[in-house]
């Protein structure tokens, strides 16, 4: 495999407005064109790493859906509490509408504790090959992935817990939308 080429980043532009809740809003860094968008309480969105993790996490699905940087330039990934997107009338934990919203919580564990345990890496998938019926088998072959991004530290209100991947949260039935 090759060298990498490097990324020049632009500044951090954190337009922190606490509003009800402490929720920090505004656009935490433009990376490779992608802007990214804080409407979150999460812990892991205010760690000092997380800009390194949310670069490597889009980076690493990219590979394995056969992208580039060049399929999500010029869109935007927000990060939000709610348990529950609108996703084109269904409910859902992320959505790839032209852009990729997604949410910090999960119904059944609550607050995640890193990027890599969103659903980011699905979205991702949306983004570089479309497939909204996900009838594409890498849906369900993430398991190298979920690896490759594993060994993390998480953050929680209490300090540094385990990151911990969840390849159910990332698959997909084959041939359902």
């Amino acid at each position: 495999m090759g060298a990498k080429p490097e990324r020049v980043f632009g500044s951090v532009v954190v337009a922190a407005l606490i509003a009800c809740g402490g929720s920090q809003q505004g656009e935490a860094h433009p990376a490779q064109g992608v802007r990214v968008v804080l409407d979150t309480t999460a812990p892991f969105a205010a760690a000092p790493d997380f800009r390194a993790r949310l670069d490597n996490t889009i980076d690493a699905a990219l590979q394995y859906w056969g992208g580039t940087w060049s399929d999500v330039d010029g869109k935007s990934i927000t990060l939000v509490d709610d348990q529950y997107l609108d996703c084109n009338g269904s409910s859902a934990l992320g959505c790839f509408d032209g852009d990729i919203r997604i949410t910090t919580r999960d119904p059944g564990i609550g607050t995640f504790a890193c990027i890599e345990e969103t659903v980011l890496v699905h979205e991702i998938g949306h983004a570089v090959i479309g497939d909204p019926d996900h009838t594409d088998p890498r849906w369900m072959e993430m398991d190298a992935l979920a690896a490759e991004l594993s060994g993390r530290a998480g953050y929680s209100t209490d300090g540094a817990v385990p990151c911990v991947t969840y390849v159910s949260v990332w698959r997909h039935p084959l041939g359902s939308p």
